[in-house]
Formats: structure tokens, sequence, C-alpha cells
């Protein structure tokens, strides 16, 4: 495994307390809208949407912020080999413009906004390392 993920597991982005699948001590969500975007918004949304899929679960999103609350789509768990989110992270950041951790977004940024193609095999090998992690 390589070095960038035997660390993954502590590299979750988006985690918001808010959310069912968030952390309890996670950042808040609602402090995290802002009123505009930043002029790379819709390329950091891109590359959330296009990271690999580690996981899938049949967990309906529904959107917390809005009175609404409409589907965005099913939880899924995605990864770059290097940081972990959710998948309706993307719908937050485009419609509500949620600021991000800035070390993932400079990472992102680093990448030209294009996050790698992960193999199957280098995927297993991400979640073989994370759940690992999590039954320690």
């Amino acid at each position: 495994m390589s070095s960038d993920q035997s660390s993954i597991s502590g590299r979750f982005v988006g985690d918001f307390r808010e959310l069912g699948h968030g952390r309890r001590d996670g950042p808040s969500l609602h402090a995290a809208v802002r009123d505009e975007g930043d002029p790379d918004e819709q390329s950091l949304a891109r590359y959330l949407r296009e990271g690999g899929v580690l996981a899938v679960t049949g967990t309906r999103l529904y959107d917390i912020l809005s009175p609404e609350r409409e589907l965005i789509g099913g939880l899924s768990l995605l990864t770059d080999g290097q940081w972990l989110w959710y998948s309706d992270l993307a719908h937050y950041v485009e419609r509500y413009h949620v600021t991000l951790d800035q070390r993932f977004v400079q990472h992102a940024r680093s990448r030209n906004w294009s996050p790698p193609q992960l193999t199957d095999d280098e995927l297993v090998e991400i979640g073989d390392a994370l759940f690992d992690e999590d039954e320690a």
C-alpha cells in the first residue's frame, strides 16, 4: 500500500455533523454555507463527483438545508486515494457554496481538478485499510 493510502482514514472532507453520515464532532454544515461560491467551485464539484466509488449503500440522501428536503441521490463513499467524502458533498458545494477544508481544495487544485482513476484493486486495498483501522 502506498504511504498516501495508509493514512487515509483521517482524511475525510465534508463530514458535517448535521448529516446522518457525518461525524458528531464534525464541522457545521450550516456554518459552512456562503452566499457566493469561489471561481473554482464548479471544478471542485466535478472533482467530488468523479472520485472513485469505495462503497455504495441503499440509503437515500435528502437535502437537509432545503425546506422541501428534496432527494439528492443514494449514499456512496468516494475517494481519490488520499481523501474520502460522501456523494452528497458536491450538491452542497454547488447549491450552497459550502466551504471545505482548504487542504483538500488545494489538493484537488494541485491535481488540476481531475481525480486519478483508481483501479478496482486499489479501491479494494483502500477499503480494506480503512475498515481494518475502524475495527482496531
